[in-house]
Parts: C-alpha cells; sequence; structure tokens
C-alpha cells in the first residue's frame, strides 16, 4: 500500500511539475510585437527623443487623472523591507 500511494503521489507531483512547465505566457506572445512597434517608432523619426511635441492618443484631462491615479497608488503601497540573513560561523 506504502508503495503504491508513493508512486501515486509521484506521478502527481511529476505531472503538476510539467503541466506548469508548459504553460504559455500571454507576455511571451507579445514580447515580439511590441519591440517590432518600437524598433518601427524609432526608424519613422529617430530624433524624437529631443522633441516636445507632446504624445498623440490621449488628451490632457485623461493623461491627468491616469498619472494621479498611478501617484495615488504608490503612496498607498506599503515600504517592504528586505529579509534580514544572519551567517553565523559557529
Amino acid at each position: 500500500m506504502k508503495t503504491r500511494s508513493f508512486a501515486l503521489t509521484l506521478g502527481l507531483g511529476l505531472l503538476l511539475l510539467g503541466s506548469g512547465c508548459a504553460h504559455r505566457s500571454p507576455v511571451n506572445e507579445q514580447w515580439s510585437r511590441s519591440y517590432e512597434a518600437t524598433r518601427a517608432a524609432q526608424v519613422a523619426d529617430p530624433n524624437a527623443p529631443s522633441s516636445d511635441a507632446a504624445v498623440e492618443g490621449m488628451d490632457p484631462k485623461s493623461g491627468e487623472a491616469v498619472a494621479d491615479r498611478y501617484y495615488k497608488g504608490q503612496r498607498n503601497q506599503s515600504t517592504r523591507q528586505a529579509p534580514a540573513i544572519t551567517i553565523s560561523g559557529n
């Protein structure tokens, strides 16, 4: 009975491990599209970073609302503290 239980647990663990490795990330699927869009924008206007032209596609009121919501969220986040690691020579 122990051997069968161990084999079943081992098989289930391997199945879960295998399914975790097979998961496809939506980030990976969009990666090349984002890269190509950014590259095309740089090729189209290589001097864009030095330009003071406004970004097209969002009106100023919406942009302000998005920025306010972002900064408010940043203020409300709790500060994370790194875990303490103690190394002993004993």
